[in-house]
């Protein structure tokens, strides 16, 4: 199966620290396939992953912890791998990601430990 060019884009940004960029390259994406697409959920999976970090940099924990959980809900159902991504350590790295967060009471501030920020693994098409 061939992989959109705007797919590989938006894991390029997102390994990049473009998490806003990340989400508008695959959300276009996403809202042009049909609904029919096998891959639908897993755009949409990466979208809420990047716009879960991008949240939690702008300090909207809340937010941030509902799309992270949305996020991994979606990626779940394409482990390991889908279209050159490993989505079974994407997965991971985003529960070590939040995991503090996930446990977030509602109060205070509650910085984010970019050491545990996720690196996406991907083949490039021409290696798929």
């Amino acid at each position: 199966m061939a992989v959109d060019p705007r797919f590989l884009k938006g894991l390029e940004l997102f390994n990049h620290g473009e998490y806003f960029e990340c989400h508008e390259v695959i959300e276009n994406l996403w809202l042009e396939v049909s609904e029919s697409d096998p891959n639908r959920d897993l755009y949409k999976g990466v979208i809420q992953a990047a716009a879960a970090i991008y949240q939690w940099d702008r300090g909207i924990l809340s937010g941030a912890r509902g799309l992270y959980r949305t996020a991994v809900t979606y990626l779940e159902k394409y482990r390991p791998e889908a279209l050159g991504l490993n989505t079974k350590k994407l997965v991971l790295e985003m529960k070590q990601l939040f995991a503090d967060l996930d446990r977030w009471d509602g109060r205070g501030e509650m910085p984010r430990d970019k050491k545990l920020t996720p690196v996406l693994e991907f083949c490039h098409p021409r290696n798929l």
